[in-house]
């Protein structure tokens, strides 16, 4: 175990501070935050929300939402301009991440994470004229998932979405799930 309390199993990238900074913090007596107890608390936090909503899931494209949801990392930048990833949080807390293909390794880690998958790069520079084949078969699964984890509650919230991606969802039954948000709902703190 490191520090922070997560495996060292020397098979993930680490973006944050380097030994130089955790001896600084040693001196003046500084503890490492608990990442496992971090990420289970982000994870019962999305799930809490998810429920409070009367959403089935939780659907996240957002490189910065998927690394909150499960701390792992993949090209993010990249990933911004070309969406390639996908998260799905259910109401039950099951989560699946799609990633590249070979890649299971970035959020293994996690244990939160209960599956990884590949499929969710349903933009045109990647797929071209057959993006919609693609958005069609992650929404399937979407709907799988849901039906299995989200007692078919067919109301998803969801981030950002290739245009085809949401076509193929709304294809499938989803609804748009409009509604007012409260603001004083503890989703709407920040962790």
């Amino acid at each position: 175990m490191t520090g922070d309390n997560s495996p060292n199993d020397m098979d993930r990238v680490e973006i944050g501070p380097t030994k130089l900074a955790f001896d600084e913090w040693a001196k003046v007596g500084l503890d490492l935050p608990d990442l496992q107890q971090m990420r289970g608390f982000r994870h019962q936090r999305l799930v809490q929300c998810i429920n409070a909503r009367d959403y089935g899931a939780l659907v996240v494209f957002d490189p910065l939402n998927i690394r909150y949801a499960t701390d792992s990392t993949n090209m993010q930048l990249w990933n911004t301009h070309n969406p390639f990833r996908a998260l799905i949080v259910c109401a039950d807390g099951y989560m699946v991440i799609w990633d590249y293909k070979n890649s299971p390794f970035l959020s293994q880690f996690n244990p939160l994470v209960s599956e990884q998958r590949s499929g969710a790069d349903f933009f045109y520079f990647d797929r071209g004229d057959m993006a919609h084949l693609a958005a069609k078969k992650f929404s399937q699964e979407v709907l799988d998932l849901v039906r299995e984890h989200g007692g078919s509650n067919m109301r998803l919230a969801v981030d950002k979405i290739m245009m085809v991606g949401l076509r193929a969802l709304e294809t499938l039954g989803f609804g748009d799930g409009r509604r007012r948000v409260d603001r004083e709902s503890p989703c709407h703190q920040r962790a």
